[in-house]
């Protein structure tokens, strides 16, 4: 009897234990539910917001922050549907108000590279690569030897002085990187931050500008020179050259709205802008 009651007695434990380990055994998250969630990418102060939902679908917003009175700033959004399948993530695009970012009625596939709780990297077209950053995560820490040496600054777009009241309006649109200097053995690997105060000096020092300063290519470059010196300071002088890639002179708000699309952070996908030499952008009717 005895006997009976502790063999009895050692199953129930048994069970107990087998209780307990089936317990601790938490279920790994599928591809989807690691997918649904708030996504990010920024870049300066343009921010780009994509939300998977669980229903099968998803929305995304392109922001472009103003730092002072003279930037424009503009939003877009977007919406469709995903679905999941063998590590192939497909997005259909089915309402969007800005598509030079998202065409309406596009499908695109990305091959799912790298899925965490906090982390997803894309591959698609071309072997590139997105990355983006699960809201409120902290991101994933980039080794020294893996940071850029340039700083990707937001279009900037300001309206030229004038040097009479009667003379039109007009924007000087601009999309510029600023290249660092190279790294030395024993100096900080850190790259120094584009400070908003920055970046309002800059907006400040360009509007005090007239259309003559800037009407030929060889003025934009002796301002870009100009620039680089009133810079120097806020970079910890790191501060080696401005690459200038686009210059856009108008009168007309449309044009100003294409820009910012254009050089806003593009959404995977949608069709990416060529690579251009050094060039300025009038209006036909130029001022004489």
């Amino acid at each position: 009897m005895k006997k009976r009651l502790a063999f009895l007695g050692f199953l129930l434990i048994l069970s107990q234990l087998c209780m307990v380990v089936g317990c601790g055994r938490e279920k790994a998250p599928s591809v989807d539910e690691l997918l649904i969630g708030t996504w990010n990418q920024d870049s300066n102060k343009s921010h780009l917001i994509l939300m998977i939902k669980a229903q099968g679908g998803w929305s995304a917003a392109v922001k472009i922050e103003g730092v002072s009175s003279r930037m424009i700033e503009r939003r877009g959004e977007a919406s469709g549907t995903w679905q999941a399948v063998d590590n192939q993530l497909t997005i259909t695009v089915e309402e969007s108000n800005v598509d030079e970012l998202w065409g309406k009625g596009e499908t695109v596939f990305f091959d799912i590279l790298e899925l965490t709780s906090d982390l997803m990297r894309l591959g698609y077209e071309g072997g590139k690569v997105q990355t983006w950053i699960r809201a409120g995560s902290p991101g994933k820490t980039k080794e020294p030897s893996e940071v850029s040496r340039v700083i990707k600054v937001a279009p900037l777009v300001v309206n030229l002085n004038k040097h009479r009241s009667h003379d039109r309006d007009r924007y000087l649109c601009l999309d510029i990187e600023l290249n660092l200097k190279p790294w030395v053995p024993g100096a900080s690997r850190s790259v120094p931050v584009f400070h908003p105060r920055a970046r309002e000096a800059t907006i400040l020092f360009l509007s005090s500008l007239v259309y003559g300063e800037v009407s030929t290519l060889d003025a934009v470059k002796e301002v870009s020179q100009n620039l680089e010196v009133m810079l120097a300071p806020y970079l910890d002088n790191q501060l080696e050259s401005i690459k200038i890639n686009h210059v856009v002179i108008t009168s007309k708000m449309d044009k100003v709205d294409q820009f910012l699309l254009e050089h806003a952070p593009k959404f995977q996908g949608a069709p990416q802008g060529t690579s251009r030499e050094i060039s300025i952008d009038h209006d036909q009717d130029q001022e004489k």
